[in-house]
Formats: structure tokens, sequence, C-alpha cells
């Protein structure tokens, strides 16, 4: 047997790679790494752990023993087709840390939601004296977390779960789709399809907590049902394993738990989540009680609609992460009026025209910048006015973009109202990451002199 055969190479490093290496060389195995940087700090760190730094694939027709991609590599690349040709396994960092290390599972995806939802369901498992520990999409990587025993929380996108040819959670949560990464995945039903791998391998000893709300997912779990999982459905619409009652309560099983007033985070969107979160701590054995203390303790999670600051009564919203429709409607949704909404930066490709009544409805103005601010003012300039920020700088663009909203309602709105930073884009033409551009945000707010402001006021 070759050297080679023996290896397992770590395909691209990364927050992913460096973990599922730095996991693979502590417990003994021979492993070598591909990654197009030259160097980097991660690069640094696979050769300290004595990692063989190799060639790209190419056309060397020499199996690896496995091989894990990081998500940022598309399963189609070019390297990943030569190494399945040749016979090697290809998956992702979750699949391999979930074939390897034995624990309860809970899978969480969706197009929105699913890194609240993550956090919030392993800190109320925590709080119930669980073993839980948070993985995955989310920061840390699960293989960074992962421990024998462990109630393991894993946070999934799409990139993660088209790498999961047999990950089968004992609990898997899908709270909404929508369109998202459609420049990776070329369309909306193959981006719909990754989603669906974390359902793919259930059987009868699984449980699925579905949003019956969405109509493809209804039709999944109408599926997932006939073939004996246990479905768990909650609803912000009608009666479910979980729902909100007429009078604003949340319902589990019969029984109310809590009130939606009693959440600290706000908006439809979070009182769904929070339904989800309920429905999968209860699934794992959490009481109840401890259950909704878990969910009256959450405030939310940095860069996640999160006040940011106010100026007189003009109050500043920032949902820096809101990149995908479904997201920026539920920000728009939750935010009273008059209401400047601030969008721009990388475009993902999807379409954006299901937006537009909402827009209409509930934005008093539309404070476009970034590589997108063209096309954004293209779609939604016929329905509400909008301003153009020239700047290309980031931070100097998102100054321009406060400017220009708070000037709005100063002259038209005596001077109050709401100003959500809420993307629909990318952040990487004008700034390092999303977190990057909340904090740009959030800098141009306090220069305007604003105070803070508790969640929920």
């Amino acid at each position: 047997m070759s050297a080679r055969a023996r290896e397992t190479l770590v395909y691209g490093l990364g927050r992913s790679g460096l973990a599922a290496l730095e996991r693979l060389t502590a417990d003994g195995h021979a492993v070598a790494f591909f990654e197009r940087r030259a160097d980097g700090p991660d690069v640094d760190a696979a050769l300290a752990r004595g990692a063989r730094r190799a060639a790209a694939p190419g056309t060397d027709a020499t199996p690896y023993a496995l091989c894990i991609a990081a998500p940022g590599v598309p399963i189609d690349h070019p390297d990943l087709r030569a190494l399945r040709a040749a016979g090697t396994e290809v998956i992702g960092e979750v699949e391999w840390v979930w074939r390897t290390t034995p624990g309860v599972y809970i899978g969480v995806s969706g197009t929105a939601g699913k890194g609240s939802v993550t956090r919030w369901t392993t800190d109320t498992l925590a709080a119930a004296g669980m073993d839980a520990v948070a993985g995955g999409n989310i920061v840390p990587a699960l293989a960074a977390v992962a421990r024998p025993g462990a109630l393991h929380v894993v946070e999934m996108s799409s990139f993660q779960l088209e790498r999961c040819p047999t990950f089968r959670p004992d609990v898997a949560v899908l709270l909404n789709l929508g369109e998202d990464h459609i420049d990776r995945h070329g369309s909306v039903t193959a981006y719909h399809a990754a989603k669906r791998n974390l359902i793919a391998n259930l059987g009868a000893s699984s449980t699925f907590v579905v949003n019956d709300d969405d109509a493809i997912l209804r039709t999944w779990a109408d599926d997932a049902a006939a073939r004996g999982v246990a479905v768990r459905r909650f609803s912000l619409r009608h009666e479910a394993h979980g729902y909100r009652n007429l009078g604003g309560r949340l319902v589990l099983d019969g029984t109310p738990l809590l009130g939606a007033d009693e959440l600290h985070v706000q908006g439809d969107h979070q009182v769904a989540n929070a339904l989800a979160v309920a429905l999968a701590c209860t699934a794992v054995g959490a009481d109840p009680t401890a259950v909704a203390a878990g969910l009256r303790a959450f405030t939310g999670l940095p860069g996640r609609y999160a006040p940011a600051g106010r100026v007189g009564d003009i109050r500043f919203v920032e949902d820096s992460i809101a990149t995908r429709p479904l997201a920026v409607a539920a920000a728009i949704a939750a935010t009273p009026g008059p209401l400047v909404w601030l969008a721009g930066g990388q475009g993902k490709g999807a379409d954006v025209s299901g937006l537009k009544e909402l827009v209409a409805e509930r934005v008093d103005l539309l404070v476009a910048f970034g590589a997108s601010a063209q096309e954004f003012v293209a779609a939604f300039g016929d329905v509400v006015p909008t301003v153009t920020v020239a700047e290309r700088g980031g931070r100097a663009a998102m100054r321009a973009a406060v400017g220009a909203a708070v000037a709005h309602l100063r002259a038209n709105r005596g001077g109050a109202g709401r100003v959500l930073l809420a993307p629909l884009a990318a952040s990487f033409d004008q700034f390092v990451d999303y977190v990057d551009r909340a904090a740009a945000y959030r800098e141009a707010v306090a220069r305007l002199g604003a105070t803070g402001e508790r969640d929920g006021d």
C-alpha cells in the first residue's frame, strides 16, 4: 500500500478544514492537506501539526484513504471530481465527525435563523443541565468541540449538507426554505435539494422538527412521516405540536409554555424560532419548564437583528447577516415605521422581486450601497424612493448611508423613525465579512452621538 493510500486528505483549510486536520492528527492519523493559498495562519498551524502539504490532485489516480473537503470548495470542483474518479471518498467535516464521535446530534438548517436556533437550543439544553455543545456553520467548527457522549447541536449550511451522504441526526430541524447561494448551486431546486439532505437518512428512531407554515417543508414532513419518522410541526398560523395561540402564548403539546412578549428577541420569525427550539429540546428529553426558562433567557446573537443605538427619536437596528430575501423580509416586517432600509453589497444571485410588495408597504426610503446598489435601485425604485451611495470604501459608504437615512427622517418624518441595516447581499465587496460590516454600521451610528438601547425597546 502506498503512503498516500493511508493518508486522509484535508482539501481546503480555513476554520472547518483546520479543525478537522487538528482532530485527525491528535488521533494519530496520517494527514495530508491541500490549500491553494501559499501561506496563512492556518497553513502554519497545519504544518506545525506535522501534516504533509500535498499538491493539487490533478490527474494522479492514486487514491487517498479519505478526503474531507472544506465547505468553501464547490462539491463539483475538478479536483474533487478527480479524487472521486480515482476511488477516494469525498465527504465533509460534519459527516466525518458524526461517523467517528458517538453522541446525540441535532442538525439545524434553513435559509434564515439557523444560527440563532443553534445557539438558543444549545444554551437552553446547557441551562437544563445537559452536556450540549454547538458547532458547524456557527463558530466554532464541529470538529473543534465534538466529544464522545455529548449532545451536539450543529448548524448546517447547504454547502455542508451536500457533502454529508450518510449523516443521520437524531433530531433534524428545518426552519424555512427561501433562495440563497444561487450563484453556487445554480438553481433554487439544487439549493433546496442540498437542504433536503438533512432529512434524507432519517429513520424510525429520528425526529423531524419542521415549519408547517412552509408549503415545501410540509410536503417533506408528510414524506418523512410516511416512512416512520417522528414529525414534530410548529406553526404561527394554526394549531400544531408547537404554535402561538390567539392570546399570544406559545403552546407546546397543548400546554401553554410562555407568552411571546416574554422573549427578549422580537419579531414573528423569532417566535417561530422559539417554537423550533422548544420542540428540539423536548425531543432530546429536556423538561418543558427548563425549556421555557431557556426561551426567556436568550438575548440573541450579535449581528442578528439587534438594537444599534438611538439618536433622539431615531432608532437604529442592525441585521448585517440578513443577506437572503427571507431574512430581509422578516427584518422589515418586524420593524415599525417610519422605516429607512439600508441594503447593498455583493449580490448572491437570488430573485428579490418577492420583496417588492412588503417594501412598498413598509419602507419609506431605500438607501443602496456597494456593488449591488444599482441592481437594488432597479428592483425597488418603482415602489419606494431611493438614494444611491457612491462611496467605494466600506466605512465611508456606511457613514454616507446612515447620514442619508437620518437626513430623510429629519426632513420628512419629524426626526423620528427607524433605520434598518438588512443588506440583502454578501459583504465581501466592501468589508471583511458581515461582522466587519456590522461594526462599520455601529461606528457610523456612534459618530452621530447615539446612545445605547435595550433589547426590545
